[in-house]
């Protein structure tokens, strides 16, 4: 297939995320984190039917990397917020702690192990580890698209499980900041055996471009140049940090924070980009299981366990010591911590992200442990949440005519 055709097929998975998953259009259809055109993407890739070539997934990765680094801007642009309403910052240190441990505890375990997977060098053990990190470290938003979907799960603990899901987004592409800083640089690059400046050049570029993108868009108001402002000052930090061989996702997450905290009217440009995140989100996804490379075997088995394996030892029993104080007077079971299993965009990001900057072995196996975080948490998270909402008493089935959507004139 053409890479052409790729694109149609892309741009088709955009509209759909548009049309069919809008929650405000009442017409909110599939998984929370798109994991069904994941799937697609492993049927009609090398996996499966091999309608999609390596080598036109590897003509797409400038586009793969835009993609990616765009829902990173989007990530980072609604930091600290959940449904436009402040995380407290006791959830928000709580949720990045424990984030940050995950990353840690996989990194470590992964530095450990490694070697028993397959015979790596010392670099690329250091690669594996990192990436490990990064794939086990998110928590995706399940509490607020479960409330906006079924657009009646509301309350204190749907509240708690928001905030404690939005602290924690940050820390992978930190993690990945460094992943990309230590590896390997183009040769005759600037900032080549330099990591620390890469790191260092990395965040202060998402920093430069969100303030320059907040300043033009508090001197232009009309929502058409705006985009053109946001656009730009993406793609030309992406485009830099692609050239200087750094982590454009971390350098774009940087300039969503920066944006937020600078922008005039931060919560207009929020609703602006977060209309983006589902026709981004799908596209990103199924490529994402279009890359997925099994060719590793046992070794790719072994590090999505040991990821999931660390996320279960660090969620379950953190969360079940905070469950009398999450959304008192009410008190969730004792596995409370399975829904915060749940891995969404970011997790996908840095797993296709990886894949496509460390095209061997350290590829596979960090976006086979980020594929197994997402699916995996898709099993688990979303069902128990509604268990939790439903025995809160926060979340009740929508109407019978809640799918039908109002006309457009009059809303």
């Amino acid at each position: 297939m053409s890479a052409y055709a790729i694109l149609v097929g892309l741009l088709m998975l955009a509209w759909a995320g548009d049309t069919l998953a809008r929650p405000e259009g009442r017409r909110a259809f599939g998984l929370s984190s798109g994991t069904e055109f994941l799937l697609l993407g492993v049927l009609v890739g090398p996996l499966g039917l091999g309608s999609v070539s390596r080598p036109t997934l590897e003509a797409l990765a400038p586009l793969t990397l835009v993609a990616a680094s765009w829902l990173a801007l989007l990530t980072g642009n609604h930091l600290g917020f959940a449904d436009e309403r402040r995380v407290p910052a006791a959830r928000l240190v709580v949720g990045f702690a424990l984030g940050a441990a995950t990353f840690v505890a996989c990194a470590v375990l992964g530095w450990w192990l490694a070697p028993n997977f397959l015979p790596l060098d010392g670099d690329e053990r250091l690669y594996v580890a990192l990436g490990l990190g990064c794939a086990g470290s998110e928590t995706a938003r399940a509490a607020m698209v479960w409330g906006a979907e079924q657009l009646r799960a509301r309350g204190p603990l749907h509240d708690a499980f928001a905030d404690l899901a939005e602290a924690d987004d940050l820390v992978p592409l930190i993690g990945l900041a460094v992943l990309f800083a230590v590896g390997p640089q183009p040769d005759g690059a600037a900032l080549r055996d330099a990591p620390l400046a890469a790191l260092a050049v990395t965040l202060g570029l998402g920093a430069v471009m969100g303030a320059l993108a907040a300043a033009l868009t508090r001197i232009e108001a009309r929502t058409t140049e705006r985009w053109g402002i946001l656009l730009g000052t993406a793609l030309l930090a992406i485009g830099l940090a692609t050239r200087l061989g750094l982590a454009a996702p971390a350098a774009l997450v940087v300039m969503g924070v920066t944006l937020n905290v600078l922008a005039r009217d931060g919560s207009q440009l929020r609703a602006m980009l977060a209309s983006t995140t589902r026709p981004v989100l799908l596209p990103v996804v199924a490529l994402a299981g279009a890359h997925l490379d099994l060719r590793d075997g046992r070794a790719l088995w072994l590090a999505a366990a040991l990821v999931l394996a660390v996320r279960l030892a660090m969620k379950l029993p953190v969360a079940a010591a905070l469950r009398r104080y999450l959304a008192p007077p009410t008190v969730p079971t004792r596995w409370v911590g399975l829904a915060l299993m749940a891995s969404g965009p970011i997790t996908v990001c840095v797993g296709l992200t990886v894949a496509v900057r460390f095209p061997g072995p350290v590829g596979r196996l960090v976006l086979g442990a980020c594929v197994a975080s997402v699916v995996v948490g898709e099993l688990l998270g979303p069902p128990v949440l509604r268990r939790e909402l439903k025995r809160a008493g926060e979340w009740q089935p929508p109407a019978p005519d809640a799918a039908v959507a109002p006309p457009r004139e009059a809303r």
